[in-house]
């Protein structure tokens, strides 16, 4: 049986003293983060005012399940939900449980440190950036990679007591994402495969057990699948291949874009090794080491690998959903740990692990300095605007927000004394209420018609109009991008940007614009009204 590694033996292992080194890293990466990131952008905001409700078939009112919100609920009860900071904390910890999660999977799979996912996975600042947001994402990859873990540890000794924390795992993974489901089914399999190799009918049972179990607890949440069929092209545009290779690039090319060669290579590789392994006659078993064997590993990584990748594909183009960056975090970080299990590092000669090392540290420094450039980014800079709004305009002004769903950062933080509201106008802001958007352009036309007379009577009256949002001025000389712009641009003395001399950088994702508009200009439209 493996002895755990004591103090003196861990002094003269490289590995992992550099895995210490690297999760120390990453640690000041994620507080360096939180000290940066600012206010909750809106998708944040969605699923904090989730949390706020006592119902859980409202919570369910999200792209994920109940965790999260119940999680969030908890957090605040504690007392620790009064502020943006606090709020954010809980990502953060989320965040670092990652970076605990690829420990215990490594230890139970190869009783060996997570070198290679702490280096690739843990030092990526994107996943760094978005695991840490308050979405479920991050909390999915922190559930999913103790999933393998709760695996390797049945497959070491498959009792029933290993096997129902392995249903308990896969049970809570698939609480906060339904896409984990599919990750589960991957998981599955590759145990599948390693019981297949061993010839062990009975622990196969126990892993099928235990992914029944999880496939059961989806089952309160099948009202709310059955409707993604019928979802407007709004929420489900469809899939798009290109999108979602664009997306899958955008992790993997942390810190340089070469990154994502190294991914796939390693992806390509542990399968080849898998593949190879399982053809192969087995020397030994877990049964008399008392843990995984190599080419056990190399199995069950592989295979985990291979379906993993497929199902979560088929899952996106079922969902129909454009992906986003976010959406592979717990793709990466399963294949992550599939990467330290499948390759190990102690057979490798002398100059195999000089270069190895010479890789991981020079790596680690790239990351390390492309990490603190890129984390220092705020998330949202709505929260910045409302506070400028609340200082500079007067009771009679008007605020419009465009588009409407950034109304639901902008409603978290504007405490103005001017009327708002967004393009197009909706009744409830806490959510993101697709169902309450016009349904045809006529409707549009008719939603918006309220705004633009509000617009017309606020620069009558000699007050200002101010737009939040992503409106852009028109060109001199040329017509604007949007009806809404040429209006008031076509019916102000002064439209104009208004510099808010913000310092750092903003995600793309979320980050607003301040214009002006001053004076009644008469133009081909009467009274405001669209002719």
């Amino acid at each position: 049986m493996t002895t755990p590694l004591s103090v003196p033996r861990v002094a003269r292992r490289p590995d992992w003293i550099a895995a210490i080194l690297v999760t120390v890293a990453i640690a000041a990466l994620h507080a360096y983060f939180w000290a940066h990131a600012g206010g909750l952008w809106r998708d944040e905001v969605n699923v904090v005012n989730l949390a706020g409700t006592d119902s859980l078939s409202w919570m369910t009112r999200d792209s994920f399940p109940v965790l999260l919100p119940l999680l969030i609920k908890g957090w605040s009860a504690l007392g620790l939900g009064g502020s943006d900071g606090s709020l954010r904390l809980e990502g953060v910890v989320t965040g670092l449980g990652l970076a605990g999660a690829l420990w215990l999977a490594a230890w139970t799979g190869r009783r060996s440190a997570p070198l290679l996912s702490l280096v690739l996975l843990g030092l990526n600042g994107t996943i760094i950036f978005w695991s840490d947001s308050l979405r479920a994402f991050g909390l999915g990859s922190v559930l999913i990679v103790l999933a393998l873990g709760a695996l390797c540890w049945l497959l070491e000794k498959p009792t029933w007591t290993r096997a129902a924390i392995l249903a308990a795992a896969a049970s809570l993974s698939v609480q906060a994402l339904y896409q984990n489901a599919v990750l589960v089914a991957a998981l599955a399999f590759g145990g599948w495969l390693v019981c297949w190799f061993r010839r062990d009918r009975k622990t196969a049972g126990k892993i099928l057990l235990a992914g029944v179990a999880a496939a059961l607890s989806l089952l309160p949440y099948w009202g709310c699948v059955a409707k993604w069929s019928t979802a407007t092209n709004v929420v489900r545009p469809g899939f798009s291949w290109m999108a979602a290779t664009g997306n899958f690039n955008t992790v993997a090319a942390f810190p340089l874009p070469q990154f994502v060669w190294i991914w796939k290579a390693l992806w390509l590789l542990v399968v080849v090794l898998g593949v190879a392994a399982f053809f192969r006659r087995p020397r030994e078993s877990a049964a008399r080491t008392g843990c995984l064997t190599a080419a056990e590993a190399r199995v069950l990584a592989g295979g985990i690998l291979l379906a993993s990748l497929a199902g979560y594909l088929c899952f996106l183009y079922f969902a129909a959903l454009i992906t986003e960056p976010w959406y592979f975090l717990p793709l990466f970080a399963l294949a992550a740990v599939c990467f330290d299990l499948g390759i190990a590092i102690d057979p490798l000669p002398r100059i195999g692990r000089v270069i190895l090392f010479g890789g991981v540290a020079a790596t680690s420094v790239i990351a390390i300095v492309f990490g603190l450039r890129d984390l220092n980014c705020r998330l949202t800079n709505i929260d910045l605007v409302a506070g400028y709004l609340r200082q500079n305009l007067a009771p009679q002004d008007y605020v419009v927000v465009t588009p409407w769903y950034m109304g639901i950062t902008f409603d978290r933080y504007y405490r103005g004394p001017a009327p708002w509201d967004t393009l197009p106008p909706i009744a409830d802001h806490s959510t993101h209420r697709f169902d309450l958007l016009p349904a045809s352009t006529n409707a549009a036309a008719q939603a918006m018609q309220p705004v633009y007379d509000h617009i017309a009577g606020t620069l009558q009256g000699g007050h200002r109009v101010w737009v939040v949002g992503s409106m852009s001025l028109p060109p001199p000389g040329r017509k604007a991008h949007t009806q809404e712009s040429q209006f008031i641009a076509d019916h102000s003395q002064s439209f104009i940007s208004v510099d808010l001399k913000l310092k750092g950088q903003t995600s793309d994702f979320e980050e607003a614009s301040l214009l002006r508009a001053d004076g009644w200009k008469t133009n081909s439209l009467t009274g405001g009204r669209l002719q």
